[in-house]
């Protein structure tokens, strides 16, 4: 992992927050521009918000409060269907005793962290103008907003995926800076992996891919971020040896996988592979197919549920394997535009995600024709941050899924949206 030979200057974290040298500082319309996008997270939250808790607000809280207190665990309740990156955002707070209105509030800091990282990223590669409108374009890309008034980790996690993204790049355009960067990178990525248990098979999965990758060309380069990727799971190691010490499993994230594999497998009529839980199967008639089999796992540890639910998971798959590859050609509507669901009525709400997302995804499409053709031009910085992308969305797709997953990866789409149109493509007019 050598030092690498500077593009331009890229700062550091309280460069991005704070005030940035010389060229980076921040301009009036900079600062206009940040301050009316966090006045408007403020009142989403503060409007919005509800004192009942709602969907997997609960789980966090309850989750907090075992870490903040060291409440045992018990092998029926292992507590590993979410990360602790969130709840342990949340036991401070605990102790603090804050409401919760105040502690929903810190959406609002964690996405404003995010569009500043994003930002200070995408300044590096396209002129200071467009920059800012592409800023505003995505601060104001409605389902990121979607959940601003939840106790819910979607804001940690975009935060977390744009200080990777500019760590990241910043590697290979400062060389001052490089182990500050590399450090940063890996640990934004490593919280990252705590926060969406899911992405420590992404980042396993990018790895190999880095490693398959040198020996081929440019193995310096390669080697660099090969190093951000092996020290993310460096980091993640001490959660890693706490669930050994729960499940005896080797790179066992968590238990929220089999269900979700089992809901994409079912072969029963009008189902589209979402995802329902024990509530909706015991109450709602249009599930009474999976009571027989869910009744099965009463009265087993969170372990033995999820070794269930994928041993039943990859039986539908062997005897129904059409009916998988359906569920999964709708997975990526719903990941893409919260459409369709199984039972689901219809609702205008689908135009929420559908109107923002197809410009986003015609862009890309589009993109990569130029990209292709031009590939020299584009840096490899974000060559890898795109590859790291379609490896967590093409995961995502293999189980049940909703938008919220493809939400974090649109910060990645844009600045690569961005360079390819306006750094890769030139189009004229002719008389």
């Amino acid at each position: 992992m050598g030092t690498h030979i500077a593009r331009k200057h890229v700062g550091t974290f309280s460069d991005v927050i704070t005030s940035h040298a010389s060229a980076q500082a921040l301009g009036g319309r900079e600062i206009l521009v940040f301050f009316s996008l966090f006045a408007l997270y403020l009142a989403i939250v503060v409007i919005a918000a509800s004192p009942q808790f709602a969907g997997d607000e609960g789980g966090y809280v309850d989750n907090a409060m075992r870490i903040a207190y060291h409440l045992p665990v018990a092998q029926q309740d292992l507590r590993l269907w979410w990360g602790l990156g969130y709840p342990l955002v949340l036991v401070p707070c605990i102790f603090l005793r804050l409401p919760w209105i105040f502690v929903k509030l810190l959406n609002a800091v964690f996405l404003l962290g995010a569009i500043a990282y994003f930002h200070a990223l995408i300044r590096r590669y396209i002129p200071r103008t467009t920059a800012l409108m592409i800023t505003l374009c995505l601060g104001l890309y409605p389902p990121l907003m979607r959940d601003l008034h939840e106790l819910s980790s979607e804001t940690l996690t975009l935060f977390l995926i744009c200080g990777f993204m500019f760590h990241f790049a910043a590697m290979y355009n400062t060389a001052s800076r490089f182990r500050v960067n590399l450090f940063a990178a890996s640990a934004y990525l490593a919280y990252l992996a705590l926060t969406k248990v899911f992405f420590g098979y992404v980042i396993a999965a990018t790895l190999a891919s880095l490693l398959v990758l040198l020996l081929w060309r440019q193995p310096r380069m390669v080697r660099t971020a090969s190093g951000v990727f092996l020290l993310a799971l460096i980091w993640s190691t001490p959660y890693l040896l706490y669930t050994y010490s729960l499940t005896g499993r080797v790179f066992y994230w968590g238990t929220s996988g089999g269900m979700q594999l089992y809901w994409m497998t079912t072969p029963y009529p009008n189902e589209y592979g979402s995802w329902f839980s024990v509530k909706d199967v015991k109450e709602r008639p249009e599930l009474a197919p999976h009571r027989e089999f869910f009744a099965t796992l009463e009265g087993l540890s969170d372990l033995q549920r999820d070794d269930a639910f994928k041993k039943q998971a990859l039986h539908n798959i062997a005897r129904y394997p059409g009916k998988y590859l359906y569920h999964w050609a709708a997975n990526i509507g719903r990941l893409l535009f919260s459409y369709p669901f199984s039972f689901g009525s219809q609702s205008l709400t689908t135009y929420f995600y559908i109107l923002p997302d197809m410009f986003v995804i015609v862009l890309f499409a589009l993109s990569t024709i130029p990209a292709a053709m031009r590939w020299r031009t584009i840096p490899f910085e974000l060559w890898i941050l795109l590859g790291f992308a379609l490896i967590a969305f093409g995961g995502s797709t293999l189980l049940s899924a909703y938008d919220r997953q493809f939400r974090p990866l649109i910060p990645v789409l844009e600045v690569w949206i961005a360079f390819v149109y306006i750094r890769v493509l030139r189009i004229e007019l002719y008389p």
